[in-house]
């Protein structure tokens, strides 16, 4: 009988104490990545979306980051091989970076869903950088933005660095952070730096209407400068010496940016870091 009166008498303040504790923090949803499409002027064209833990259940907007990749990938490369979402989420729940969206479009609009043909060079056809700003207003009425330049950030490795550069030139009060990434350059000029980039040279200076005015176009943004112009690159990545060039340009325009230097190649593990080194110094 004692025991019996024992436990009605906890179950008692069990009940009791339900009513006066503070409710659990609901736990917030992970952070998710959607694969689709946007509409550009030459059809529908591949993008992934990172969107925050968080997202679904808040009314926040936050600030966006273009991620472009590299030849011989698609939409999924800097998820597949660069490990971005868990990048992202791991500096965001570090405090290392605030939360952000980051779209990542294929950089292949000639030939959507096709891989890189080295002999095509469609990707210099400069219908990415026409374009980009479709992509922008897409973005921006799909999802939860703040849409200004100073919550814009652009950046890419490789083949997308030199999107990257072109684009942030093109629109040119776009982006308030440019980070460049192990980039092909092409020179600004009919007399190429090296024998690498003569055909290259040849290519977007013919008649590639973002590539035509790039010295203008450069000129127009720096009038106005993003707050960050971040360049990366390793000492052993072929593309090293382009590098140099670009930031003997820069130097010489007295156009402001910041450069860091690795070791290494032109590899996934410096991009990997690049990323995450950009991510905390943008926003």
């Amino acid at each position: 009988m004692k025991s019996k009166s024992l436990n009605i008498l906890v179950l008692v303040l069990l009940i009791a104490c339900v009513g006066c504790c503070p409710k659990a923090k609901q736990a917030i949803e992970p952070s998710q990545v959607i694969v689709t499409s946007y509409p550009s002027s030459i059809g529908e064209a591949g993008v992934a979306v990172y969107l925050p833990a968080g997202y679904e259940t808040s009314k926040e907007e936050y600030p966006v980051l273009y991620l472009l990749h590299g030849s011989g990938d698609d939409e999924t490369g800097w998820l597949t091989k660069g490990c971005a979402k868990h990048i992202l989420d791991s500096l965001i729940t570090s405090q290392l970076c605030p939360p952000m969206i980051v779209v990542m479009p294929n950089g292949y609009l000639e030939q959507t869903g096709k891989h890189y043909a080295p002999e095509s060079r469609l990707w210099m056809e400069s219908t990415f950088e026409e374009n980009f700003s479709q992509l922008i207003a897409w973005t921006e009425a799909h999802y939860r933005t703040i849409n200004n330049k100073q919550h814009r950030a652009i950046a890419g490795l490789s083949m997308g660095g030199f999107h990257t550069m072109h684009t942030a030139a093109l629109l040119n009060q776009s982006f308030d952070y440019v980070g460049i990434f192990s980039a092909l350059y092409v020179p600004h000029t009919k007399q190429p730096h090296s024998e690498r980039n003569i055909e290259m040279s040849a290519l977007a200076l013919s008649d590639k209407p973002a590539y035509q005015q790039t010295e203008a176009l450069l000129q127009q943004q720096f009038a106005n400068p993003p707050q960050l112009y971040w360049i990366a690159c390793g000492v052993e990545d072929f593309l090293y010496e382009d590098n140099v060039v670009y930031r003997q340009y820069l130097d010489e325009k007295q156009y402001p940016y910041e450069y860091h230097e690795s070791a290494g190649g032109h590899s996934w593990q410096n991009w990997m870091d690049y990323l995450t080194i950009f991510a905390q110094k943008i926003f």
